[in-house]
């Protein structure tokens, strides 16, 4: 959506032979002669800078599908969503029967006594507990929701992760072609001043401060390849992939509604699942409190073999209740950290709201910041351009001099280079307003 230009469009009126300054040596006078000492000195060597963004091609899409399966806190996180759905089917078996077979031989060291085997199927059948199994399995289907909320907010997260390092990655490839560009225009002029340093029509110093603003510009080229370098490992780490990357191009960046925004941020996964602790937290008070309900439960047994005294009788059923009547105000106890427990919860949902509410609030006014900012850049940039063009006009006509021109030039890379990092803030910054508000568009 940013697209960038060529540096200069007037960088060829830059390589044109301009007329002698007023202020330039006249020849013949203080101009070196050739065959000097002067001209026989070897020019200065001029490093040549090489930079190429050609690589495997990589959209933010494809990038963070490949975080996905890459992503080992993820894979640690579907892990725990498995482990709480299991722990719902293990709270069901609460209320089912339970069967089993039983088999036992009572021997005593005295002779009077007879041997008593016993050889039996048993069930067991919880008739009522007040009805916790069943607020326990919705406090476990509360937990896996909970899990599965983490997971995919674990998600969003990893989507901003990747887009910053896809982001970085793409506004380092465009900074250095800018670079690039700069100094090769920069080494052409220096080409000409020297021409010119040989026949009196330019000072030297005038090539010394071009050469000297080639060196600077060198040094950032070479130091944002190191950072380049480093973007290259981030992406890398983040995808899985070990090929030398390309990133396709910036996404789209339009200002969303605030307060729709602010409406999504209330219902993202985090905040969710605040909701559903807190869920979980009040009915698990209400089974705490139902301690004190009386339980009642069916016991019975089938024999296929007994002692002789007992062998005729096949089967045997018992129906039994309990009512609690003191247990040394445990129940209470529990209630009261139950109660604990709920309101931590409470403060936790609290807490979840208002840093979603805040966050989504910072990235909007970062996202309208940056669009601002980049309006007013590619207003500096058009200006710039202009500048550079009037100043290579003006050096032609001998108006101006070449560190004029330099200036110029320096102006308009710093403004594109503002621009290209600013259109890149600002992609960045829609991408955290949607995971701010939970409205990630994979």
């Amino acid at each position: 959506m940013f697209a960038l230009a060529r540096l200069l469009p007037a960088a060829a009126l830059l390589a044109a032979p301009a007329p002698r300054p007023a202020n330039a040596l006249p020849e013949g006078r203080g101009a070196p002669q050739a065959g000097s000492a002067r001209d026989a000195r070897p020019p200065a060597s001029t490093p040549a800078v090489e930079f190429s963004s050609a690589g495997r091609a990589v959209g933010l899409q494809e990038a963070f599908e490949l975080g996905l399966g890459r992503s080992s806190e993820l894979a640690q996180r579907s892990q725990s969503v498995a482990e709480a759905w299991a722990r719902v089917k293990e709270l069901w078996a609460a209320v089912q029967p339970t069967l089993s077979f039983k088999t036992s031989e009572f021997v005593q060291d005295s002779e009077s006594s007879r041997d008593k085997p016993e050889v039996k199927v048993s069930l067991r059948q919880p008739l009522f507990t007040g009805l916790r199994e069943f607020l326990a399995v919705r406090v476990g289907k509360a937990r896996g929701a909970v899990a599965e909320l983490e997971l995919r907010r674990a998600k969003d997260l990893l989507f901003q992760d990747v887009a910053a390092a896809y982001l970085g990655l793409l506004g380092y490839h465009r900074q250095l072609a800018i670079r690039q560009a700069l100094v090769a225009i920069i080494s052409d002029r220096i080409r000409e001043l020297k021409e010119r340093e040989r026949i009196g029509r330019t000072r030297r110093s005038e090539v010394l401060a071009a050469e000297s603003q080639r060196a600077q510009l060198v040094a950032d080229f070479e130091q944002a390849k190191r950072d380049e370098l480093d973007a290259q490992e981030s992406l890398r780490f983040l995808t899985g992939l070990s090929e030398r990357l390309a990133p396709s191009g910036l996404p789209e960046a339009p200002e969303p509604d605030l307060e729709g925004a602010l409406g999504r941020g209330r219902d993202r996964a985090d905040v969710e699942a605040r909701r559903r602790d807190l869920q979980a937290a009040r009915e698990s008070t209400e089974i705490v409190r139902r301690g004190r309900w009386p339980i009642a439960s069916l016991d019975g047994s089938y024999y296929f073999k007994r002692a002789e005294t007992q062998k005729d009788i096949r089967w045997d059923l018992t129906v039994s209740a309990e009512l609690p009547l003191y247990q040394g105000l445990r129940t209470a106890a529990q209630v009261q950290q139950a109660v604990a427990r709920e309101k931590t919860a409470e403060e936790a949902l609290s807490l979840a709201l208002r840093k979603a509410e805040t966050e989504v609030r910072k990235a909007h006014a970062d996202l309208r910041g940056g669009l601002a900012t980049v309006a007013a850049l590619e207003r500096a940039v058009s200006l710039a351009e202009d500048n550079a063009q009037a100043q290579a006009e003006d050096y032609r006509l001998g108006l101006v001099t070449n560190l004029d021109v330099l200036g110029a030039l320096n102006t308009l890379q710093q403004a594109r280079l503002r621009l290209t990092a600013a259109a890149v803030d600002v992609a960045l910054a829609r991408v955290r307003l949607d995971v701010a508000a939970g409205d990630v568009r994979r």
